[in-house]
């Protein structure tokens, strides 16, 4: 459904974003994920035709993304609402500019505010609205047209726990019938309805990870014990297996051992009996996706 191919942009003289290449397919709902000045909102803005860029091609359906606007709905990070306009006459405003007739959006605002959550809630004003209203207002202008593809620019990252729960529920429900993509820099913004994450640091692509993918590191092991375990015998162990580089103690009852090189997991075994330390489990350490991204965006 969508290709970006190549994709440069500098501003005033500064590489912004370098040699971007992803695809997503129709049905997606892909997290672009980063830290903050990543490049995320510049590379949302190239894609929804704010901003030229300097190569590359963005195609939809292939087709040039800007031939396609009219098919992409988007919610930036600070929609501009009026506080003195109600909640159909803002969405009348963004949908006029829409291309949308005025009788056809005055059909269609009552049923959209009720999707979103705000049925009844037309002659309210924007200033009487709660941080998740205002963003549920916002979504329901970037999806008035009906899109293929909504992009959302840091939709719940400025919301309190209330407000961020509202309008997950929201974007888990329009994944069902359309393409989406989530720019923030909190993995756990996304994890609960994300298919995929795409990840750039530095204006540059750094991964693609799936939902389902974790990383089998033999270097580590996930070690845990009957008993909240005593420090002279972590001391012992440490001392009888010359292979351990890190421990880490993630609770009383378990640590992560680091190694050298790859563990032996028999030996690791042998070396607790000597030293006493009774295990319940032992295996292989698993990073899950957030361990994943972390280590990508890590700068060190």
């Amino acid at each position: 459904m969508i290709i970006v191919n190549n994709l440069h942009k500098t501003i005033k003289g500064r590489r912004i974003l370098t040699n971007i290449n992803f695809s997503i397919s129709k049905g997606e709902c892909i997290g672009l994920l980063g830290p903050n000045g990543a490049g995320k909102t510049t590379l949302i803005k190239c894609m929804t035709g704010i901003l030229d860029y300097d190569r590359g091609d963005i195609l939809f359906n292939s087709h040039p993304i800007l031939s396609q606007k009219k098919y992409i709905g988007y919610l930036s990070q600070h929609t501009d609402f009026k506080p003195w306009m109600t909640c159909e006459e803002s969405l009348l405003f963004f949908g006029r500019l829409s291309g949308l007739k005025k009788n056809e959006l005055l059909n269609k605002i009552p049923l959209i505010l009720e999707e979103v959550g705000l049925k009844g809630k037309q002659k309210l004003k924007v200033e009487q609205l709660s941080g998740g209203m205002k963003q549920r207002l916002g979504i329901a202008q970037a999806i008035l047209h009906q899109p293929q593809l909504l992009i959302l620019d840091e939709p719940v990252s400025a919301l309190d726990p209330i407000g961020r729960n509202e309008v997950k529920k929201l974007i888990g429900k329009l994944k069902e019938r359309t393409t989406i993509i989530i720019s923030t820099h909190i993995l756990d913004d996304a994890s609960e309805f994300c298919d995929r994450y795409i990840v750039i640091k530095n204006g540059e692509i750094v991964g693609d990870i799936n939902e389902d993918y974790e990383e089998l590191n033999r270097k580590q092991v996930l070690i845990k014990t009957k008993e909240s375990y005593a420090k002279e015998k972590i001391i012992s162990f440490e001392k009888n297996d010359h292979t351990i580089e890190h421990i880490e103690y993630t609770s009383p009852n378990s640590l992560i051992l680091t190694g050298l090189h790859d563990l032996d997991l028999k030996a690791l075994l042998t070396t607790s009996l000597a030293t006493n330390l009774d295990i319940t489990s032992i295996e292989y350490y698993e990073k899950g996706i957030e361990d994943i991204f972390l280590d990508m965006v890590s700068e060190t």
